[in-house]
């Protein structure tokens, strides 16, 4: 894997940077009848034959966290982190997804529950609405995200969690990459709820992503922040592309542009930039790209109150698919924040995913993982420190081993290893997870010392990134 980073640079992050780790509800929960759930997507989706690239494999135990969230708790004090990112279970807290009816008070408890200790433990918890975990009964009946009725249906669940657990949480996420959403569940299939269709449905189903964000937004903006004070943003993956060496020609770059246009600015131009999506999607598929009235793009701009951005395999691998000769895909975390900066302005930026991913076969000892974190906290030191970039934290993705989507459990992304043939689902640090709890350690140390004045250097971020 091709790395555009030749040096590391030594230095301290910001005061009061948030470093901290993540998992999603439906890859690490498991417990998926139990209690009063509902039925996902994607228990539907991995309980049937649509997901034939997954065998037999299904989320049904996982990485069992329902059951041992405490042990995760303190997974997180080993690794003495000061934040924890993860989701909700739409269909565990309404398994008929209608928010309007009687929740789910197990799910209510145990959330609770998870939230108040993780206080206890001054951990600041940052609250997923939705990690791809949607209520099966509403793709029963609606036809799932294809259908604007659940933008309201989402702000109605969205403004159900900000009144139950609002009081308690100061950062909240809508939803985790709409992108994938989109185009694997309603185009390519591969993710639930496994629909095959055109580009027409994975443009539809992105608006209605984007109108529920905004929903929310409103919701939480006039209803809810006035007393809770709280944060809400919606995280947005992308990739990065650049021009090879030596093909570094206009066409180039913009070719660049478009490929990242395609994916990020998707979502993100209509929330961080003019209320609506990039011309070049616009002429790229003409009339099946709905439109935003004026209204609406007034209504969609500004729904966010710092950008969250998720960088990781998933999207890295879609992005080869976007670019063309004269271009190279490579993980470089500093280049997509330059890009955002340029893009809509000098944000608070939170990385609320980053990471890679090993072989199922790795255990404990998982090198190549440690390397590739130390290069994206060194790219976001760097995005800082050189570029200006506001980041006030890292999320290292994910917290344990879970289930990888598409993938079952081919691969592994979590600090800690878990034997899924164990019924006890021991959480055990990997070398990756000695590696990381180095830097909240080092954090707090450098907050107890003077700070020296930060590096800085002239620059000129559209030639250091090579202007994509």
């Amino acid at each position: 894997m091709k790395l555009n980073s030749a040096s590391f640079i030594h230095d301290t992050f910001p005061s009061g940077f948030l470093w901290g780790s993540g998992t999603s509800a439906f890859q690490t929960e498991g417990a998926w009848s139990k209690e009063g759930k509902g039925t996902s997507i994607w228990d539907h989706f991995t309980h049937s034959s649509v997901s034939g690239t997954l065998a037999t494999e299904t989320a049904n135990v996982a990485s069992d966290s329902y059951a041992h969230w405490e042990e995760d708790v303190e997974a997180l004090e080993y690794l003495g982190v000061r934040s924890y990112s993860f989701s909700l279970s739409w269909p565990r807290l309404f398994p008929d997804g209608n928010a309007s009816s009687q929740p789910n008070s197990a799910a209510v408890e145990h959330y609770s529950h998870l939230i108040e200790t993780l206080l206890e433990k001054k951990i600041e918890p940052i609250v997923t609405l939705h990690h791809w975990d949607l209520p099966q009964t509403l793709q029963e009946r609606y036809g799932g995200w294809k259908n604007d009725t659940l933008v309201g249906l989402f702000e109605e669940y969205a403004a159900f969690c900000f009144h139950t657990f609002g009081s308690r949480v100061r950062y909240w996420l809508t939803m985790h990459n709409p992108y994938l959403v989109a185009v694997q569940g309603y185009r390519t299939g591969v993710h639930a709820p496994g629909e095959t269709g055109g580009p027409s449905d994975s443009l539809i189903v992105a608006h209605n992503l984007i109108r529920a964000h905004a929903k929310a937004w409103h919701s939480y903006n006039t209803r809810f922040r006035p007393t809770q004070r709280g944060k809400v943003s919606i995280v947005l993956g992308s990739h990065w592309v650049e021009p090879q060496k030596g093909q570094v020609t206009a066409a180039n770059v913009e070719l660049c542009q478009q490929s990242i246009e395609a994916v990020l600015g998707w979502f993100a131009n209509p929330i961080f930039g003019d209320g609506d999506y990039p011309v070049f999607l616009k002429n790229k598929h003409g009339a099946l790209v709905p439109t935003f009235t004026a209204e609406e793009k007034l209504y969609v701009q500004k729904t966010a109150d710092f950008f969250a951005l998720s960088f990781g395999p998933y999207n890295l691998r879609l992005g080869r698919n976007l670019f063309q000769y004269g271009q190279t895909v490579t993980p470089d975390l500093r280049g997509i924040l330059g890009w955002i900066k340029l893009q809509y302005g000098n944000l608070r930026v939170l990385v609320a995913e980053g990471g890679w991913f090993s072989e199922a076969s790795v255990g404990t000892e998982d090198t190549v993982a440690i390397y590739l974190m130390k290069s994206f906290i060194n790219q976001v030191l760097k995005a800082i420190k050189f570029d200006e970039v506001q980041v006030f934290g890292y999320t290292a993705w994910s917290l344990v081993d879970g289930f990888e989507w598409n993938y079952g459990y081919t691969i592994r992304r979590g600090l800690f290893y878990i034997d899924f043939s164990h019924p006890n689902r021991t959480r055990t640090p990997k070398t990756s997870a000695q590696y990381y709890r180095v830097h909240p350690r080092k954090h707090r140390e450098n907050m107890q010392t003077p700070h020296r004045k930060a590096r800085m250097r002239t620059h000129d971020l559209l030639v250091v990134r090579q202007q994509c």
